[in-house]
């Protein structure tokens, strides 16, 4: 009955940090596509700027 309950709990856990890493990679990907979105706006500014 030990061995089953700890078994148990390391599956928890190992789900726990899957989940979370799942989230940090989330987060990272939504940062990078945030970030080249920022990039691409800011470039068509400045060569609006540049032509104006």
């Amino acid at each position: 009955m030990n061995k089953n309950n700890k078994s148990s709990i390391e599956i928890e856990e190992a789900k726990n940090i899957y989940i979370g890493r799942l989230f940090t990679l989330g987060g990272s990907v939504l940062f990078l596509i945030g970030s080249l979105i920022a990039a691409i706006v800011g470039y068509q500014a400045y060569v609006r700027l540049l032509n104006d």
